[in-house]
């Protein structure tokens, strides 16, 4: 894993604990981007480590050495990562906009970025 990729599943991590428990769907995205960004057994088990303890993103956020576009990419599977058990919670809702606010990335820019991510959200939800 590139230090970026792994600093984005970390803010997830953080993004994942929002409404006090990290679920066996918000689990399997991050299982899927493990495997998508190519970790290695122990880059997975260290991870896996670090999402075992409830985190913030006031106190676990890692995105200083991220640039615009990986911060877009964390966005959006944050937000995608907000309806993985198929219901947005006002806790999450809360933290998404406070990692928005934390990427620094304009509100137009977000908001279509949530809305996508949204969209795919509602119809991979529909295929299961």
């Amino acid at each position: 894993m590139t230090p970026s990729e792994k600093s984005i599943v970390k803010s997830l991590v953080a993004v994942a604990w929002a409404d006090g428990t990290v679920k066996a769907p918000e689990q399997s995205l991050i299982d899927g981007l493990l495997w998508a960004f190519g970790a290695s057994d122990e880059e997975e088990a260290e991870l896996r480590e670090f999402a075992a303890k409830k985190r913030t993103l006031d106190d676990d956020l890692s995105i200083d050495a991220l640039g615009a576009p990986d911060r877009a990419l964390l966005l959006a599977h944050a937000a995608l990562l907000t309806h993985a058990d198929g219901k947005q919670t006002k806790a999450e809702e809360k933290v998404l906009a406070k990692l928005v606010e934390k990427l620094g990335i304009a509100d137009a820019e977000a908001k279509q970025i949530v809305a996508t991510a949204r969209e795919r959200a509602q119809k991979l939800a529909q295929r299961v």
